[in-house]
């Protein structure tokens, strides 16, 4: 894959684009005209495959325009397009530069290839709108025990209340969509049938993974950030760490792994074999996560439930 790539670098209000076999980048507004004159620009170029990094959200309207017009559209990594960079000595860390290294990024890995669900869409609008709000009630709530001014403090402790309320109802609406929707009412049962996996966890991770059960049990542990990266160096071996991936989704899996190795015997006894060989009991959990996670991708992917078994 060496031709016909440009990659894109999106931010709130601009679309900076630049081809990988060269020209000067150019900048699009990222509104519905903008988006319109960059996929007449692409195709004057004859290009036929874009790849642009996640960006909160700001990326999803150019994804579809392009997607709707036949581009083959890729995910650029954030945090290896970087390295990339730093690897190449970019003079700077500008908008123009990275839809370059992106571009190159797409080239030398393929990136991965974005595939659009409406369903899982409106999921994962469900449960960010019930993350952002539980976050909110948090800080409120963080904020009335601070305060000594009674006023106040019954005043922010009813705002946070109020967050509760709406992320209660904005999680139902998220069960209840997942309920009207064949393909991910069967998936989610498929996964709850894994110890730690509830209704909330099954959800999020068919919102924010949505390649589970698509992948390699390699790829789904360095999707979500839980794949070791080994340090070593001749005779020089450097303690092996986890790093980047999907925050979300590693956070309920670290949630599901505690709930896991209270509730399963076969789980409980992996755990604890690996902090009696001198594991750290994060390094045990961590790699009890990367077990479940593995287990449940291989689960969709076969369309079998959960198989326990028994300590060893």
């Amino acid at each position: 894959m060496t031709q016909d790539i440009a990659g894109i670098d999106v931010a709130k209000r601009s679309l900076d684009v630049c081809l990988l076999l060269g020209g000067e980048p150019r900048r699009f507004d990222n509104d519905t005209q903008g988006r319109k004159r960059l996929i007449r620009w692409l195709r004057r170029q004859r290009t036929r495959i874009v790849g642009l990094e996640p960006s909160g959200g700001y990326e999803r309207a150019i994804i579809k325009a392009l997607l709707a017009a036949g581009f083959d559209v890729r995910f650029a990594d954030a945090r290896r397009v970087r390295l990339l960079a730093q690897a190449h000595n970019a003079p700077a860390k500008t908008d123009a530069i990275d839809a370059r290294f992106i571009a190159r990024f797409i080239a030398e890995t393929g990136g991965r290839a974005v595939r659009l669900d409406a369903a899982r869409e409106a999921l994962a609008e469900l449960m960010a709108g019930r993350r952002n709000l539980i976050d909110v009630a948090q800080r409120l709530s963080q904020q009335a025990q601070s305060i000594d001014h009674a006023t106040a403090r019954r005043a922010l402790a009813r705002q946070a209340q109020k967050a509760l309320t709406e992320a209660k109802m904005l999680e139902a609406a998220a069960l209840a969509h997942v309920r009207s929707h064949a393909d991910l009412a069967a998936a989610a049962r498929l996964l709850m049938t894994a110890p730690g996996v509830g209704a909330i966890v099954a959800a999020t991770l068919l919102a924010e993974m949505p390649e589970l059960g698509a992948l390699s049990g390699k790829q789904a542990a360095r999707l979500a950030g839980l794949a070791p990266y080994v340090r070593e160096s001749g005779a020089w071996k450097g303690r092996a760490a986890c790093g980047g991936g999907r925050v979300v989704p590693r956070n309920l899996l670290y949630l599901a792994a505690m709930a896991a190795k209270r509730k399963c015997g076969a789980e409980r006894a992996f755990f604890d074999r690996m902090v009696a060989a001198g594991k750290p009991k994060m390094v045990a959990l961590v790699a009890l996560m990367r077990k479940l996670l593995t287990a449940l991708n291989a689960m969709l992917r076969d369309q079998t439930p959960w198989i326990a078994h028994a300590p060893a």
